[in-house]
Parts: structure tokens; sequence; C-alpha cells
């Protein structure tokens, strides 16, 4: 298996998480992206597996360009990206490996949460089925296996820090004819999320507060275009300054802040600055 199948796992202080999930995955070559830049955890995971290789890039790298990364680094013809917040077993990979071997042509073959209630890790407004266990959907969001001869040089865009680099990936795909396909019976936890260290929670929120709002404009800008992308904020922004307000009100002063980053990332979109904003411990 480690002749064919890559997993990387882009993390950012989920040293907790990351132990609870490869312990399982010795069978499989595994590089992680780290980007706190904490050394001691690259030290930690290779003294104890010999199978994981941990890199701590020059700087923050994100999501997109930290999945590039490891997929150049990459040398086996399959890659699995995920990020630490999941569980998923060595028998399932095996068996989505195992249809990436029978399908051969695609984009991206994924599994599917166990948990469905309140969110799924695609869409399939199209409706199409393939069989009772396959379908052909419209995106992916996360945790899915890739052929690098089939992908080539169509690698995730880099402008993308944090949010819609997926789905911005997915479009791309679907654009070159290569389809996204879900397979039913795999399945795995995601615990939406919770993967970095809780002392960090707030400036997470800060952070995703920012970005959701700026990679949201930014994905229909590029993609339709910016009048497009300029409705599509628009609630966001309404609904941000309401609760700015509210919060203000009620002299809720951690809240309020993460109300006026949505705003000021919604405002470094519209004037088409770069993603910039970086989390400070």
């Amino acid at each position: 298996m480690k002749n064919l199948l890559t997993i990387i796992f882009n993390s950012y202080y989920s040293e907790k998480s990351l132990n609870s999930v490869v312990k399982n995955l010795k069978d499989f070559r595994i590089i992680i992206i780290e980007n706190s830049r904490q050394n001691h955890i690259k030290y930690n995971f290779e003294k104890k597996y010999n199978n994981i290789k941990v890199i701590i890039p020059k700087k923050n790298l994100g999501l997109a360009a930290g999945y590039n990364f490891g997929i150049k680094l990459a040398k086996t013809k399959y890659v699995f990206l995920n990020n630490p917040d999941i569980k998923i077993n060595r028998s399932s990979i095996i068996k989505l490996l195992n249809y990436a071997k029978k399908i051969k042509t695609f984009g991206i073959i994924a599994p599917i949460y166990k948990n469905q209630k309140h969110h799924k890790n695609y869409s399939n407004n199209r409706n199409l089925t393939i069989n009772n266990e396959i379908l052909n959907v419209d995106w992916i969001d996360n945790n899915f296996l890739i052929d690098k001869d089939q992908i080539k040089n169509n690698l995730f865009d880099e402008k993308f820090f944090l949010y819609f680099e997926t789905i911005d990936f997915c479009l791309n795909l679907k654009k070159k004819k290569k389809n996204l396909f879900i397979i039913k019976s795999i399945k795995f936890d995601h615990f939406g999320s919770k993967s970095v260290d809780s002392k960090y929670d707030y400036v997470v929120k800060l952070t995703r507060a920012w970005h959701y709002n700026w990679s949201k404009f930014y994905y229909f800008r590029k993609n339709f275009n910016y009048i497009y992308a300029f409705a599509k904020i628009m609630p966001n922004f309404y609904q941000a300054v309401k609760n700015f307000l509210i919060n203000l009100i009620l002299f809720k002063f951690k809240d309020l802040k993460l109300n006026l980053m949505e705003i000021y990332g919604i405002c470094s979109a519209i004037l088409c600055l770069n993603s910039f904003y970086r989390a400070k411990k």
C-alpha cells in the first residue's frame, strides 16, 4: 500500500487529533504539513512512526498551498487529502483505493460522513446516480482521493487560504470533464473544526470569520463575475452588521470582534485585496 497511496494531512496545532488518527494508518505513507511551525511535532511523529514525514513550511501555507505542497511531495500515484478533524479506518481507505483502481478515470473519489443529518461533504443537485453504490456529484467538500496522473497541473488555487478552495478545485475539474465520485458505503467521522488545540479556539474563530467571507466573495468573483459575487456576499455583510450592533448593546465584546472580522474580510474582498489575514497567537 505504501507504494500506491500517500495520505496528506494539513495541520495547524493539531498534534493531539493527528495522534489519534494516524496510529491506525501505519500501512500508508503519510505526509503532515504542519503550518504552526512547531518543530517538536516533526520530532515526535517521525520518531514514533516510520511511515510519517512532517514538513514544517517557512510560513503558514493555509489549505490550498498546503495541499499543493503535499501533492508535489507525494511519490505515489494516489493521494488522499485530509484534515486532522476526521476519523477513517484502514479498511475504508483500502476500499476507496480499490474503487479508484476500478474506475480509473476520475477527478475525485471520496467517502461520505457517517452522520449526514446536518451537513454532507458533497452536493448532488443533478442527481446523477451511477449505481446504488456510486454517485457522480457536483462538488466534494473535503477528505478525498485524487489520481496524480489525472489531476496533473490542475492544482488548488493558492489565493485561497481557508474555505472554498476545495469547491473551486472541484469546479475546475468539472470544466476539464473530470468526474467527481462519492462511494456511499465508505464512511468516516468528521468532528467539525475541532482538531486545533482548544487554547487557540478564539484565534481560530477570528481567522475563520475573516477568511470565510473573503473566500466566498473571491470564489464567486473568480468563477462568475464581480457583480454576482457582490450580490452573494451582501447578506453576509448585513448579518454581520446586525450582529455587531446587537453585541455592542449587550457588551459581548468577544462576539463583537468576530463580527468586525467578518466585515473586515468582506471589505477586503470587495476591494480585491489579497487574502492577507493571518492569525496571531
